[in-house]
């Protein structure tokens, strides 16, 4: 199964930089016969609705991005941050991405269950960034604002060593390719996240209780009449820090190099 239409977001301040290269080299690999279409955001007069009136470059954006399967999100990355094309864009279109509750809780609009790709770059060195991890608040931004609107993320990518030059570096252009045949596929069209968990959990579960009961039988390590009370300790505190962990590399700690 394959998505019939992308769009792509370019908040970036030129449209043929090295940003818009390496977005171009991911839509260069999309199905011929699928609707692709960039929106330079530069190019449309963005400002926040009124009551009175809505913003027609929204009314315009939104049309497409409500006519497309694939959202891809590339902003460059300027003092630790999303550029602020793309950020004035996300906030002039809150309203409309999300529906809000009476107490103000942002809940998933008309978009849930589209997917997205998230792009960016910047100035410093793959070895700077894996270690100063300047993009990752650029990414945790647009993570923040899709899976807000109900959106499921199929992928990201990093371009770092922008500086000084005015030509993409080639291991990254490939990689952008390789990015952009593996979205074509269309994924499932929902989260899967809690059930990985639970998995994760039964999974710690079994592995525990055949390691402590091995220990009981060999080496009696256990008190008398206190093994299933260590065993329901164990797996607890051990899940939540694995769970932990695995959520700080997953969702926290963004692909950097």
């Amino acid at each position: 199964m394959f998505y019939l239409q992308y769009l792509a977001l370019l908040g970036s301040h030129e449209q043929s930089g090295i940003t818009a290269q390496y977005l171009a080299a991911v839509l260069a690999e999309l199905p011929a016969d699928a609707t692709v279409e960039t929106v330079f955001l530069r190019d449309y007069d963005i400002y926040p609705d009124t009551k009175e009136q809505s913003c027609p470059a929204l009314d315009k954006i939104e049309a497409k991005m409500a006519a497309a399967d694939l959202w891809i999100i590339c902003a460059p990355t300027y003092w630790g941050g999303m550029a602020g094309v793309m950020k004035q864009f996300f906030d002039c279109m809150r309203f409309r991405l999300v529906r809000m509750n009476s107490i103000g809780d942002t809940l998933p609009g008309r978009y849930q269950n589209k997917h997205y790709l998230s792009m960016t770059t910047c100035f410093i060195s793959s070895l700077d960034n894996f270690f100063t991890g300047i993009t990752d608040q650029t990414f945790v931004t647009i993570d923040r604002i899709m899976t807000g609107a109900g959106l499921i993320k199929v992928g990201e990518f990093v371009g770092t060593g922008t500086w000084g030059t005015q030509a993409p570096r080639p291991n990254k252009l490939a990689e952008c390719q390789r990015l952009g045949r593996r979205i074509i596929h269309r994924p499932r069209k929902d989260d899967n996240t809690v059930k990985r968990y639970i998995e994760l959990f039964a999974m710690i579960a079994v592995m525990a209780l055949i390691t402590m009961g091995l220990q009981a039988w060999w080496f009696g390590v256990f008190a008398a009449g206190k093994f299933w009370l260590t065993y329901a300790t164990f797996v607890v505190i051990f899940y939540v820090l694995l769970a932990s962990i695995l959520h700080f590399f997953t969702f926290v700690r963004h692909r950097r190099r």
